[in-house]
């Protein structure tokens, strides 16, 4: 079995928060007022929490893109400076 990743497991937390909070607002004994206001509570922390989730998705995204640049970059000196001693090699013999 395989490992989850960060995203996977946030996502299985807010599943499970969703649930516990729509099952405990089902036999919870309040008015339609504070029912309400719980559940505006719960939706804006809810769109916070999906847009740090977001910004770190995007951060890791961008991170990774910059990882992969630096190693062409790499490759391709690596390639330039095999292809100038090949040159000088062909010229000096």
């Amino acid at each position: 079995m395989r490992g989850f990743s960060k995203t996977q497991v946030v996502g299985f937390f807010l599943t499970g928060a969703a649930v516990g909070t729509a099952v405990a607002l089902l036999y919870a004994p309040k008015s339609g007022v504070e029912t309400r206001k719980q559940i505006r509570r719960f939706s804006k922390k809810a769109v916070h929490q999906l847009d740090d989730l977001q910004n770190d998705l995007r951060e890791q995204v961008s991170d990774g893109y910059q990882q992969v640049m630096e190693v062409f970059g790499d490759a391709k000196e690596y390639v330039q400076e095999g292809r100038n001693k090949l040159q000088k090699m062909i010229r000096t013999a």
